[in-house]
Order: structure tokens, then sequence, then C-alpha cells
């Protein structure tokens, strides 16, 4: 039984182990924070003893979840930059974006994904453990944003949808990939793209599981004469990949106060990520900056902080 076996592995006692799964709903820390363009992101964030448990079925259980190759999010030794590389050499781009991802994603997907992978785990999980380890997971029978297990959840969930749109795009020579709650496709054919979006419609109103609904709002059909954006990333018209002029004038005036000791201290530390996240991106860019304003400013901006991928999607 699995709360048998944390019990064992990390010297909680089973019975408190059933107190937080039975009332694990309740104990979230609810906050919101602002998105990059306008409006607020809602955060449910578990208590440090949830946390743990949680992290615990990451690391003990999820872990042997299957994620498709197509994924790069949440992943270990992947970046938004390898998935803008991937559509780099395509002319026209597809975006879409699923509405409410986290939350669309259920208790009930989360038993589905456990039964169907009980043999990868190195121990046997009962259909009651299912219940309890959703329990676990799930805040009001979703998953959340601000909850450790979400990442990994929300991308083994997507296994077969993404295993089935990686074939469906490969033979009409689409390339398909995932970050997260936003899908890319790319292809040098024209007139193309248009017949995946209405296919992926018929798909999604057709999946029994996940449920998952498609924000018209945020869908975008772009191509090499326009602006190609991946992951917050520019693709140019000469397949360079960019953080874009708007955030490079940005990076310049902070670099430029920095310099003259008139950068706010609060601004330091993000100022230092989104460094960070230029050496990664657009190396070519930091190297003009640190000819610009001197090794000797650059070095005391390039302390590793919080990465600026982490709040791209704010």
């Amino acid at each position: 039984m699995i709360l048998e076996e944390i019990a064992a592995k990390t010297g909680l006692r089973k019975e408190y182990l059933a107190r937080i799964a039975g009332s694990a709903s309740h104990r979230y820390k609810t906050y919101r924070i602002p998105k990059r363009k306008g409006g607020y992101r809602t955060i449910h964030h578990p208590s440090r003893q949830l946390k743990f448990i949680q992290g615990w079925l990451v690391d003990n259980l999820f872990k042997y979840f299957p994620i498709h190759d197509a994924v790069y999010s949440y992943r270990l030794g992947r970046g938004i930059k390898d998935l803008a590389t991937l559509h780099l050499r395509n002319n026209y781009l597809l975006r879409v974006d699923f509405q409410d991802f986290f939350p669309s994603l259920l208790n009930s997907d989360v038993i589905r994904l456990l039964t169907s992978n009980n043999n990868r785990f190195p121990i046997r999980l009962s259909e009651e453990d299912y219940v309890i380890i959703a329990s676990l997971v799930c805040r009001n029978s979703q998953l959340t944003i601000g909850s450790p297990c979400s990442p990994i959840l929300s991308n083994a969930i997507l296994h077969d949808f993404d295993t089935h749109w990686f074939e469906q795009a490969r033979q009409t020579g689409v390339t398909y990939s995932r970050y997260a709650d936003d899908l890319y496709f790319s292809t040098n054919a024209p007139n193309v793209l248009q017949g995946i979006l209405r296919d992926l419609h018929s798909d999604l109103q057709q999946r029994g599981s996940p449920r998952l609904k498609i924000n018209e709002a945020k869908t975008v059909f772009t191509s090499r004469k326009r602006k190609r954006l991946v992951t917050g990333l520019i693709l140019t018209s000469t397949n360079q990949i960019s953080v874009g002029r708007e955030r490079k004038r940005h990076l310049k005036s902070l670099v430029y106060k920095f310099a003259q000791n008139r950068l706010e201290v609060e601004k330091v530390t993000y100022i230092r990520g989104f460094l960070s996240y230029i050496q990664g991106v657009e190396p070519s860019f930091l190297k003009r900056l640190t000819e610009k304003y001197g090794a000797e400013v650059l070095d005391r901006l390039s302390a590793t902080s919080v990465g600026f991928d982490q709040h791209r999607k704010r």
C-alpha cells in the first residue's frame, strides 16, 4: 500500500499520511501573480508537509512515466532554444494554446495514468492506492499551478496525445512539438497548417481523456515573412534565434543604469537572471554588451540567479 511505502521510506506515520491525504485539498495557499501581458495567474501552493509528499511521489513513482520526445517543457537538458531550433528552418508556423491547462487535468486522468503504467513502478499499486495518490496531487480534483507534481503529471497524461500528433504531423511533413500548454506545428508546405488545426479541433472533441480546449484568442498562424515567435523567442528571416529588439533595448538600459550605479537594488537579481537567459539563447548579444560596457561591469552582473525563463509565462 502506498501510504505504508511512504511511511517506511520517510519515517512519517501512516496515520499522519492518511490525514494529509484526506484533507489535501485544504492544504494549499492561494495567491495571484501578474502575467507579463496583463491579468493575473492564480497559484495554489501546497503546504510544506503536502509538498514534501508530492516531491517524494515525483522522485519515487512519477519519474517512471514515459514522456514523448516531442515535449520540451519541464525536462532536464532541454530548453526553449532547443524547441525554437526545431522549427527554425520551416517557413510556416502554427501556435496553439490550451485553455486552463493544469486545472483541465483531473484526478480521473491521474488515476487512468497510474493504472496504465502500474507495471513501470518498483512497487505494485492497488486501485485504492490510485485514489489516494490522486487525492495527494490534486486540489479539488484538479492539478494546480504551484504543485511540484503538476509539470511531470501533465507531460505524462499527454503522452498518448503527443504520440498521436507527432505521428499525424510527420505523415503530412509537419514538425510537432509541445511546451506545457503551447503546441507548435511548422512546415515548408503552404496551406497545410489550416488542416492541422481543423483536425486538432476534431481530435480534442472526440478525446475522452484528457478533456482539453483550445484558447482561440492565442491561436496564431505566421510565416517567415512575419514575426515567428516560439516560446518567447523570435525566429528571424535569416534563420537566427533572437530574444527580440524590445528585450535587447530594455536590457541595454538596465546595464547602463547599473554601470552608472543608478539601478534599483531590487532589479539586480532580475538583470542577472536576464543575462543568464541571454547567454543561453543569444550569446552574441551578450558579447556586444561586454564590448560596449566593459567586462568588469558584466562580470559583476554575471552571478547565477533565478532564470528568466521561469518568468516567461507570467
